[in-house]
């Protein structure tokens, strides 16, 4: 384990704690910026790099690779696209957050998206002005599966950027302005096609073995005592690129990021537990650092391996 600065100049705009729109930075901050202040789990997808030829093929393949996983809107595309009247490829990208109470969805566009496209889609899914709101028709066409994400509406076109959520209280931004959520998004690195962004405890139950039962949950908690034992991050992120698997924790103190990247540095090869065969048999080049408060974990990704970007399966040293 060695310790090294991570920045990514791409993401200046988010440790910054601007609000900057798509032009003017990375698709990824200005998802963040759209993202619910109080937001304990955020799914970000950079549809830009999807391929814009056939659609269903498109999403096929990147459910394969695994930067589409994390998209609500991917499983529903033809769909989004008989309803709004354009294909999802179409965005640049695509943020679903839930808060507590509530979820929402925010998407961003090109330049290239022609003005007034975005309100015209909206007529067309049954959504109703109300005032600088939509507001979703009691018959909209719209599947369930986003609706209730979507139940409300606003477009900002000076930033491209349509936010939707569960309520009105949804729709107000400024993930980005928290400083925990910022350490660690800037410590991503690569600029992702897909991240999954949790608060710590979140983190731990969609990555960690505890809850799992039987031999899973007993083996896990034998490997991460081993290891020295695992401890809850303040926000964790995955991310993947072309051929990447990233991950990033932060911690309470410089200390606990260092001892933790030591623990987990230690959790990359072995059995990997929960699934079949071994760690390195999914991801490789394991190189391990630590800055300031954060840990973070980065790997090549072997092509056809398992889902790394969902939450059905553990991967304990990105959990707890």
């Amino acid at each position: 384990m060695r310790r090294s600065v991570v920045m990514f100049v791409a993401f200046a705009v988010v440790a910054a704690g601007c609000t900057a729109s798509p032009s003017a930075s990375s698709p990824l901050a200005a998802a963040l910026a759209a993202a619910p202040v109080d937001a304990v789990e955020v799914s970000f997808t950079d549809w830009s790099r999807v391929d814009d030829d056939d659609l269903a093929a498109a999403v096929r393949a990147g459910l394969a690779d695994d930067t589409l996983t994390r998209s609500a809107i991917a499983p529903l595309a033809v769909q989004w696209e008989e309803v709004f009247g354009f294909s999802p490829q179409d965005l640049d990208w695509e943020a679903g957050s839930l808060t507590e109470s509530g979820s929402s969805l925010a998407v961003g566009w090109s330049s290239s998206f022609g003005s007034g496209r975005i309100a015209d889609a909206l007529e067309a899914a049954g959504y109703e002005r109300d005032g600088e709101r939509w507001r979703l028709g009691d018959d909209a066409p719209l599947p369930a599966g986003l609706a209730a994400s979507m139940m409300v509406a606003e477009i900002d076109e000076s930033s491209r950027t349509l936010r939707a959520g569960s309520d009105d209280g949804a729709l107000d931004g400024g993930l980005s302005t928290r400083r925990a959520v910022r350490d660690v998004v800037v410590a991503v690195s690569e600029a992702p096609a897909a991240m999954l962004l949790q608060r710590g405890d979140r983190a731990c139950a969609t990555a960690g073995v505890s809850g799992r039962g039987g031999q899973v949950a007993e083996q896990g908690k034998a490997a991460a005592e081993r290891a020295g034992g695992l401890s809850e991050p303040t926000w964790g992120v995955r991310a993947v690129g072309e051929r990447s698997f990233t991950v990033v924790l932060g911690f309470d103190s410089p200390g606990l990021a260092t001892d933790q990247a030591r623990v987990r540095e230690r959790l990359t090869t072995g059995a990997f537990i929960g699934r079949s065969g071994a760690v390195t048999d999914v991801v490789t080049d394991a190189d391990v650092t630590a800055e300031e408060n954060v840990t973070r974990l980065s790997f090549t990704r072997r092509p056809g391996g398992p889902s790394l970007m969902d939450s059905t399966g553990p991967i304990l040293f990105a959990g707890c």
